[in-house]
């Protein structure tokens, strides 16, 4: 179940809540994980506390990151861990310029039976950043619940964090990326009508806008299609890019070939996952030539699949 985005202070109680993960949680890895187990959910249920948009957004809109994971991701990949909601919290001027004390004091309201808090170690909240794990300690005591701090999970000898995972799929290395979130990365985006190009070859795709996370690179991948409220995962052959044997009107498009799949998926939501790279973008001198490495590309596909 997903709660919000909205204002902290329109959130209405959540009695029945007495463990909760507050964090940014953008790609729900193995980091996260870690910090929404160490709850225990045997005496009560956990939630997972979120903001919405991304911090950086106000704070420093330069530096606001590519996101790895949708709300709706967040939702599924939380429930996975044992959450029973995803509370977004609207973070805007206001709540960045709340003080720690009437932070502390807003999420005793909303959960007046919270008994426990898990949040990384270094996570930091309030005003100029002046909450920390151990200021929410002593605030959170005269509320009557407890903090943990979750330290970083390491692999590798490195800290698991969203940024190595970012830097694994601009690589196109799925592989890491897929070891760092504890799940193969995956996309998602509502399938729009597109030109129709790829069905007068005889490969009609999937044309999928709105997607929000992280692409990797331009070019060719083999890749897994499930479309949303169905657990079946189809094999696939998605193009990212300009493609530039046609017209091109400058923007990139992302277009998935479901392989033996004959269903109309138009405004249906598409999750793409388990990608691996099959080869660049690039131009063929007339419409023959791209359908026969299309053909090629499927083959491919099939087997790596």
């Amino acid at each position: 179940m997903l709660i919000g985005p909205v204002p902290l202070s329109q959130l209405t109680p959540h009695p029945g809540v007495t463990g909760l993960a507050i964090g940014v949680f953008d790609g729900v890895h193995l980091g996260h994980q870690a910090v929404v187990r160490s709850l225990d959910g045997k005496e009560g249920k956990i939630a997972a506390l979120t903001f919405e948009p991304h911090p950086l957004t106000i704070i420093a809109p330069d530096r606001v990151p590519p996101r790895l994971t949708t709300l709706e991701q967040k939702v599924a990949y939380m429930r996975a861990q044992g959450t029973v909601a995803v509370i977004a919290v609207k973070f805007d001027a206001a709540l960045r310029e709340l003080a720690p004390a009437a932070f502390v004091d807003e999420l005793a309201r909303v959960f007046p039976n919270l008994s426990q808090v898990a949040i990384g170690e270094n996570w930091s909240f309030g005003r100029n950043r002046e909450g920390n794990a151990k200021r929410l300690a002593e605030l959170a005591r005269a509320h009557g619940f407890a903090v943990k701090a979750i330290a970083p999970v390491q692999l590798d000898g490195a800290p698991v964090s969203s940024t190595r995972i970012r830097e694994a799929i601009l690589q196109r290395n799925f592989d890491e990326a897929a070891r760092l979130l504890g799940r193969s990365y995956a996309v998602i985006g509502k399938v729009i009508h597109g030109e129709k190009r790829g069905r007068a070859l005889g490969f009609p795709t999937a044309n999928l806008a709105g997607v929000e996370q992280l692409l990797p690179p331009r070019g060719v991948y083999a890749v897994r299609a499930r479309i949303a409220g169905n657990l079946t995962k189809y094999r696939a052959v998605m193009n990212i890019g300009k493609r530039p044997t046609f017209t091109s009107n400058g923007v990139d498009s992302l277009e998935v070939h479901i392989l033996d799949f004959t269903a109309d998926l138009y405004e249906q939501k598409v999750w793409v996952s388990d990608m691996t790279w099959l080869r660049d973008e690039q131009p063929f001198a007339n419409a023959d030539a791209l359908k026969a490495q299309i053909a090629e590309d499927v083959t491919r596909a099939r087997a790596v699949l």
